[in-house]
């Protein structure tokens, strides 16, 4: 009798608890859940900052073209597009010009900041020459010197905005990156008279929510917290494993493959980012006109009105979301550099359909241990796909 009712207690007791534990992992999943709208909110106010410092060095960055990126399970991704920008030296002087068109100031090393500056009109760039023609036998150029200034004033400016406004952004946690990259594979280039040039891709700089959440609590110091961020060069040689995947999936997706949208280069931009993966560029295309005369080139379609065209287009997008999911699948699991926590991320602009129900764009993200639990057969087709996430917009 004695045991019954102790079973009884033990039972009642078990289930008090199983009932709590489903309370705080109930608690804990909707304590995740992401405010879609407040980190849109979020994310363009601090785009806005980030232009705003960029403007401080208009020759280098678009400020007004600043890209942001939330990637869950990793955090929060800026991108800064630099401009174009050439430094010329010359025997006679030192001309330095944009292919914006904007100004630029580059000091000589024997002229200090405080010189006086001349400027001239040439063409559609602001040129400015800051030594004097007729000391030749002094002129020393160095293009190391002129790159490691450009660079400094942007880690510079990287560093305030994660110091003292990245904390904005909200519903990150403590784990999470929050990441400032330039453009890479920019057109950076410095020539010299001796024929020789130097190029500059970029870089990237990352740091964890917590070392911010640190700062602002007093905990670290503010050259502390500068030792936090991890800045790394762009543009580093790519694992052929993913220059490989890059040229299959472009060609899969020329319209003698496809049988839905085409890209219309052989070639994708990626980007990869240290600890996070690679992020994929691709914009696809549908049809080509001939004076309001459309014609689908992967169905051979032809002679359709606009209306005709677009109705075909947008019935044809689930079977391009589910082809994409599937040729992702079966074609990533060929990458082997990267590890199981990163992810692969494509960033895809869809053809242009005029009222039709398909997004514009969409965000396909899969994790590098889905590929490769599918690639042992630890993880079924079904439940491999279903783990690839789609958002559309």
């Amino acid at each position: 009798m004695k045991r019954t009712i102790m079973n009884i207690k033990m039972n009642t007791i078990n289930r008090v608890m199983m009932y709590c534990c489903f309370i705080v992992v109930a608690f804990l999943s909707s304590a995740q859940e992401i405010d879609v709208e407040r980190m849109a909110r979020d994310l363009k106010i601090a785009e806005d900052i980030l232009g705003t410092l960029s403007e401080q060095d208009s020759r280098i960055f678009y400020n007004d073209n600043i890209e942001s990126n939330y990637v869950p399970d990793y955090g929060v991704i800026f991108t800064i597009p630099m401009k174009p920008f050439v430094f010329k030296s010359t025997g006679s002087g030192r001309v330095a010009y944009s292919t914006s068109g904007s100004g630029v100031t580059i000091i000589d090393s024997r002229v200090k900041r405080d010189a006086k500056e001349r400027r001239d009109k040439e063409g559609d760039a602001n040129v400015i020459v800051d030594i004097d023609p007729d000391d030749e036998e002094e002129i020393k150029v160095d293009e190391s010197e002129i790159m490691e200034e450009m660079e400094a004033e942007t880690r510079e400016q990287i560093e305030i905005f994660l110091a003292d406004y990245a904390d904005l952004i909200g519903q990150l946690k403590p784990s999470d990156r929050i990441v400032v990259q330039t453009k890479s594979r920019n057109e950076v280039y410095i020539f010299n008279s001796r024929g020789s040039n130097k190029s500059s891709a970029g870089m990237s700089a990352q740091v964890l929510k917590s070392d911010i959440t640190s700062y602002k609590q007093g905990k670290l110091t503010r050259d502390e917290f500068m030792g936090k961020i991890e800045f790394s060069e762009e543009g580093e040689e790519v694992a052929k494993d993913i220059e490989l995947f890059a040229t299959i999936f472009s060609r899969l997706y020329e319209p003698d493959l496809s049988s839905t949208y085409y890209l219309s280069s052989r070639r994708i931009a990626y980007n990869k980012l240290k600890n996070m993966g690679v992020t994929f560029s691709l914009k696809f295309y549908s049809s080509t006109s001939d004076g309001g005369i459309h014609t689908i080139r992967t169905t051979g379609e032809s002679g359709l009105t606009q209306e005709e065209r677009d109705e075909k287009i947008n019935a044809m997008y689930p079977d391009f979301e589910k082809s994409f999911k599937e040729n992702l699948l079966d074609y990533g699991r060929t990458i082997k550099s990267l590890d199981a926590n990163e992810m692969l991320i494509f960033k895809v602009r869809l053809t242009e359909c005029r009222g039709c129900e398909m997004p514009d764009e969409i965000k396909v993200t899969v994790k590098m241990k889905t590929l490769q639990d599918y690639d042992k057969g630890a993880l079924s087709k079904n439940k491999a796909l279903e783990q690839i996430s789609i958002s559309r917009s």
